[in-house]
């Protein structure tokens, strides 16, 4: 009975509340900061991400279908250009300045760009294979397809929200004309 009553009355005691709120409020605030760091840092890899991707994507379905099925036209490359940027583009200046083109318009709005969107598309390096090949990208992976192909690696310099550094994520996208089925 005696037992019960001290820890009544220890529970009653004023302002025990406080203290505790004080000494987690750091530690939730910090947490707090750190979920929304990593989160926004994702979603500004996915925007810029998405602007590549979307630039392959646009680039290749901007080629002459019904030319190409006639055997009058090709992608606007008459040679492979392997890790090449717009400036050195060579054979596939036609093909790149398209797909640049659209880069540089998918990249109006992205958040968390640590550089100038016109640096980071000068930046790109394109591969175009206008009879099919193998993309290889610096990270280790590739894309292998028996048409023509256009890829593109990008590494941003980046900054979050919370501005706990820079980062710079790898970038690739990879695409090809459609299939008839």
């Amino acid at each position: 009975m005696i037992a019960q009553s001290v820890a009544y009355k220890r529970a009653k005691t004023r302002g025990q509340s406080v203290v505790f709120v004080a000494l987690i409020l750091p530690f939730l605030v910090a947490f707090i900061l750190l979920v929304v760091e990593v989160s926004e840092r994702w979603l500004e890899v996915a925007m810029v991400e998405d602007a590549l991707q979307q630039a392959t994507r646009s680039a290749v379905q901007s080629f002459d279908y019904a030319a190409m099925a006639r055997g009058a036209g090709d992608m606007g490359a008459s040679a492979p250009c392997v890790g090449v940027t717009l400036s050195h583009a060579g054979p596939c200046t036609g093909v790149l300045a398209s797909a640049d083109r659209f880069l540089r318009t998918n990249l109006t709005g992205v958040r968390g760009l640590g550089e100038d969107a016109e640096d980071l598309a000068a930046r790109v390096r394109w591969s175009v294979y206008p009879h099919g090949g193998t993309c290889s990208f610096s990270n280790g992976t590739y894309a292998t397809q028996i048409t023509p192909l256009l890829c593109a690696e990008v590494q941003p310099t980046m900054t979050g929200l919370v501005g706990w550094g820079e980062y710079a994520p790898l970038i690739t996208a990879a695409d090809t004309l459609d299939t008839i089925r």
